[in-house]
């Protein structure tokens, strides 16, 4: 599939190159903006989702139905947390657990996302059920 490679999906690519906080397009739209990218919101949109069709982005979705974005680089995992909705990449060691479940089966491209509650908000949980 061909697709076009403007000046403003050069900007998009180059924006989550740097980034591993795992954007939403209305960060990327605001970098844009910063930077004097002539580019509207929901064209950040269009490329986003394009480029996730193209199998170079990842989209995550935490639990407020927010989306954000991760350029695919090296095999890591996602950890999102149901009560902070941050986001934490984890590698993914295929010497351990996993490569049990996909040993008669070559992995050509991996989108792993866990849902769960990170240590900060156990914590806070726990405190809370203590008092």
């Amino acid at each position: 599939m061909f697709t076009r490679q403007t000046r403003q999906k050069e900007f998009v690519l180059e924006n989550l190159k740097q980034r591993f906080d795992h954007p939403t397009a209305l960060q990327i739209f605001h970098d844009a903006q910063q930077h004097g990218i002539k580019i509207g919101e929901v064209s950040i949109y269009r490329i986003l989702n394009n480029l996730v069709k193209e199998g170079k982005v990842c989209k995550i979705v935490t639990k407020d139905n927010v989306a954000h974005f991760d350029l695919i680089r090296e095999d890591h995992i996602h950890l999102v947390c149901n009560c902070c909705n941050r986001i934490f990449d984890r590698e993914l060691d295929n010497d351990k657990h996993l490569s049990n479940l996909i040993k008669d089966f070559q992995i050509s491209k991996q989108d792993i996302v866990l849902h769960g509650i990170c240590k900060d908000c156990a914590k806070i949980l726990n405190d809370k059920e203590k008092e």
